[in-house]
């Protein structure tokens, strides 16, 4: 109270008299100015830059655990993809790469001459890209009995490498020494593995 008045009769000395509700006003806002300046150019922006740090942790608390749990399953992952690579390796046996496709087809004319077969055609055609692999049919004229060319087929069919039949056309039987012979045309096609993803037509 001593201080009020010391400053009131300040104010009335100094200055020109005030009524008292104007010297109580004049005292309120001398102090209100400093704790309102403080909190608008300081404790505000403050109390935002903390909100945004709040938010910004949980943010970061949730992608932690995110984190934590791709880290546990991490053993089981690796191991499925071990799993994943072992059979596609397994798989990739079966298509013969580029340079193993001459020796292919040598096996394959091989295998119709020990079943007592004639070729008349063996040819080659160019090859079909697929994703990841490419298509190699094969036209082939044989000549002999019907049970060689169906043991042709079989033997074919268990070889190491993937090879289908199709197509299977028999004409021209003659009786020669004995049995049979036919004219059997068909397409074989073999596949190379080539591991290239054909590209997508735009829309």
């Amino acid at each position: 109270m001593k201080k009020n008045e010391a400053f009131t009769n300040f104010l009335d000395t100094k200055y020109i008299p005030m009524e008292l509700k104007v010297k109580l006003l004049l005292v309120i806002l001398i102090f209100a100015l400093p704790v309102g300046a403080y909190y608008f150019f300081f404790l505000k922006p403050n109390l935002e830059t903390l909100d945004g740090l709040t938010s910004t942790k949980t943010q970061i608390e949730k992608e932690l655990q995110k984190v934590k749990k791709r880290a546990a399953d991490k053993p089981r992952l690796e191991a499925e993809l071990a799993q994943t690579q072992a059979e596609f390796d397994e798989k990739a046996m079966l298509l013969p790469k580029e340079k193993e496709i001459p020796q292919l087809l040598r096996d394959i004319s091989s295998l119709g001459r020990n079943a007592g077969l004639d070729f008349l055609k063996f040819k080659p055609l160019p090859s079909v890209p697929r994703d990841f692999y490419d298509e190699i049919p094969v036209t082939i004229n044989v000549r002999g009995p019907y049970h060689n060319v169906g043991f042709f087929f079989d033997r074919v069919s268990k070889l190491e490498r993937i090879v289908s039949v199709s197509n299977v056309k028999m004409s021209s039987p003659k009786f020669e020494g004995g049995e049979m012979l036919l004219k059997s045309d068909c397409r074989l096609v073999t596949y190379k593995f080539t591991n290239k993803e054909l590209p997508k037509q735009k829309k």
